[in-house]
């Protein structure tokens, strides 16, 4: 049932691939089994005519084609749900990305919405006793954040943020956007080539082993100094270049965390480290997984999570397997013994790609060793004893 579910998705279309894409994030409200099926949705979508981006462009940035650019290339070299991009190069010589939107997508996006709630009306007429109003609340998020992707406007403020935040960082490429030739359904910004980050055998040369280590030390940075961070660190968005340096590419998801989210994700990592599992229960609720209003009484919490806390805490302990634990909270998840905030879900998600990545290019790599000297800068910096 969940592959002929996926399947359909894809026949559905861009939004139906992009809310399987976001329902697998959302592992607190559907199956495990549906989930990993879910999680294999890529935007490999074949990519539109040349004819039809050319319209879209000239359109957005109000001039002919060969006005704007010295040579525009008319086959793309990437393809996704949302749009594709094309090298191009500028008057002045410069060579540049230009990722176009699909047209009328967000025609399309906002029918298929309107469907979804209409179809949620009708199961609710089926099933009135049902809690549908947690579903109908679930499309609202997914097409929010959807909205939010689509708007290239946006696209490229979060990449002159991140830009920022990943100075003292010389290993790691951010391309510069060119803001005169954005707008809303075009974006375009330097080329920066490279191999992606999973083809090891063309990266001959390259130190992986720093790689992984700064790679882990830049989402440390982002997660703990900013509350802002890349949230999609799949192979397809990271490239090496020919001097070693890390590009990250897409832009159009990022995630957050609060401050309180802060404190509870730093006395969590610490409550572990002292052996505290009342602690470690205290920081859940502040990251939100415990809601304010929540009777569950935390003393049965305690219980249920003291089986995992022994199998985990042990001198082996650096050495969790992140999987493993994410399958673990997976399942306390879908049994409602806790929530799940929306931000923290894509943090969860970002934080089990990422680990992928890293350990393909170190698999002897220490997470917790690495991140223990930045944990405790912020411990000092909130004031946390």
């Amino acid at each position: 049932m969940a592959v002929r579910l996926r399947l359909a998705f894809i026949q559905l279309g861009v939004t139906f691939i992009k809310l399987g894409q976001f329902l697998a994030v959302r592992r607190d409200v559907i199956p495990l089994e549906l989930v990993s099926e879910l999680a294999l949705l890529q935007d490999q979508v074949p990519p539109f005519a040349f004819a039809e981006a050319k319209a879209i462009v000239e359109s957005e940035l109000d001039c002919q084609l060969d006005q704007c650019f010295a040579f525009f290339d008319q086959e793309s070299i990437a393809s996704a749900s949302i749009g594709q991009v094309h090298r191009a190069g500028l008057k002045d010589g410069r060579v540049v990305a230009v990722k176009v939107q699909r047209s009328n997508l967000v025609k399309t996006v906002k029918q298929d919405l309107a469907l979804m709630h209409f179809v949620l009306c009708l199961i609710k007429v089926v099933k009135p006793k049902s809690d549908w109003k947690s579903w109908s609340n679930l499309i609202d998020e997914f097409g929010r954040t959807l909205f939010v992707e689509m708007d290239y406007l946006q696209e490229g403020r979060n990449a002159s943020r991140l830009r920022n935040v990943l100075r003292p960082f010389p290993m790691i490429v951010i391309p510069r956007i060119l803001w005169h030739y954005t707008t809303k359904f075009v974006i375009t910004e330097e080329f920066c080539p490279g191999i992606k980050i999973d083809k090891l055998t063309l990266l001959s040369g390259i130190d992986l082993k720093r790689l992984a280590k700064c790679l882990v030390e830049a989402y440390l940075v982002q997660i703990l100094e900013y509350g802002y961070f890349h949230a999609d660190p799949h192979a397809g968005n990271l490239a090496i270049s020919t001097s070693g340096q890390l590009i990250i590419y897409d832009f159009g998801m990022m995630g957050y965390i609060t401050g309180k989210q802060r404190i509870g994700l730093v006395k969590l990592i610490s409550s572990i480290a002292e052996n505290k599992i009342s602690v470690f229960v205290d920081s859940l609720a502040d990251l939100g997984f415990i809601s304010a209003n929540s009777t569950a009484d935390k003393n049965y919490l305690q219980e249920l999570i003291a089986p995992m806390w022994v199998r985990y805490h042990s001198p082996a302990g650096y050495e969790i397997d992140l999987s493993e634990v994410e399958r673990e909270v997976d399942i306390f998840l879908l049994n409602r013994y806790f929530t799940l905030p929306p931000n923290l879900a894509y943090l969860i998600r970002m934080i089990v790609a990422l680990e992928a990545i890293v350990r393909m290019l170190n698999p002897n790599l220490n997470f917790l060793r690495v991140a223990a000297p930045y944990f405790k800068k912020i411990r000092g910096q909130l004031r946390y004893n």
